[in-house]
């Protein structure tokens, strides 16, 4: 059986420990968003902790609070730290954005979809109506590694109920590449960009690929520098360009 002295000291060191606990234990009254955020991101994060504020600092429930500004969708990573006497610091790292995604979805470099509670900067437009997000991106990512090279840029990629797709670059020329041999025709329209159109106005281009060997190019003027240059056969809109492999 325990002395009397001990039992002391034990209900002494309990109470000092739940006063000590609930000196710590102070309701959150302030919290601070650290990140690259906007303004109305930083807002949603605040939204997000809304339903925690008044809990004890200690009893409070990270990882809880974690899984509901993740559930934002667009961070990434939340790092939390308590700073008493009831003060709490979040860090928020966002999703990495790569397009746009329907009305107001942007797509992630992994082919997440995520919304955010505002605009971000111009970005490449993704509309699709078959295929998955993860697709769209792959592609999109692949036919963008092929441009790199030719510092071609794609403005917008697009998928027909059909599947077939085509893309708009930044210059304004718009590429039909269909649904199959998408690698081979991009390939094909580069030679073909390099050998003949890219000293053109391509904004009123329309390139066509879809055809074995060769592709199709159409715009709204004539084109008098290739009219005076060029043996190919052509009407001053339309022309039909072959590729030797």
């Amino acid at each position: 059986m325990r002395s009397l002295p001990a039992v002391a000291l034990l209900l002494t060191l309990a109470l000092g420990g739940f006063l000590a606990w609930e000196q710590l234990d102070q309701p959150v009254r302030s919290v601070r968003v650290q990140g690259a955020l906007s303004e109305a991101e930083q807002q949603a994060v605040r939204q997000a902790v809304g339903p925690f504020l008044g809990q004890g600092l200690l009893s409070l429930d990270l990882d809880a609070l974690t899984e509901n500004i993740l559930a934002l969708s667009w961070p990434r990573e939340v790092r939390l730290r308590r700073a008493w006497p009831g003060g709490l610091i979040i860090g928020v790292d966002r999703e990495s954005l790569v397009a746009t995604w329907g009305a107001d979805g942007f797509l992630t470099s992994a082919g997440k979809v995520v919304h955010l509670p505002d605009m971000v900067q111009a970005l490449p437009v993704l509309r699709v109506s078959i295929s998955s997000p993860r697709q769209a991106m792959e592609l999109y990512q692949m036919l963008q590694k092929e441009l790199d090279v030719s510092g071609l840029k794609i403005s917008q990629l697009q998928e027909s109920a059909l599947g077939e797709w085509q893309l708009s670059l930044e210059s304004g020329l718009t590429l039909a590449l269909g649904n199959d041999y998408l690698a081979e025709r991009i390939h094909r329209f580069l030679t073909v960009y390099h050998e003949v159109l890219q000293l053109e106005q391509q904004g009123e281009l329309h390139v066509d690929a879809r055809y074995g060997n060769g592709v199709a190019v159409s715009r709204t003027t004539p084109l008098l520098a290739l009219e005076a240059n060029s043996s190919m056969k052509q009407d001053g809109e339309n022309r039909a360009y072959g590729v030797r492999h």
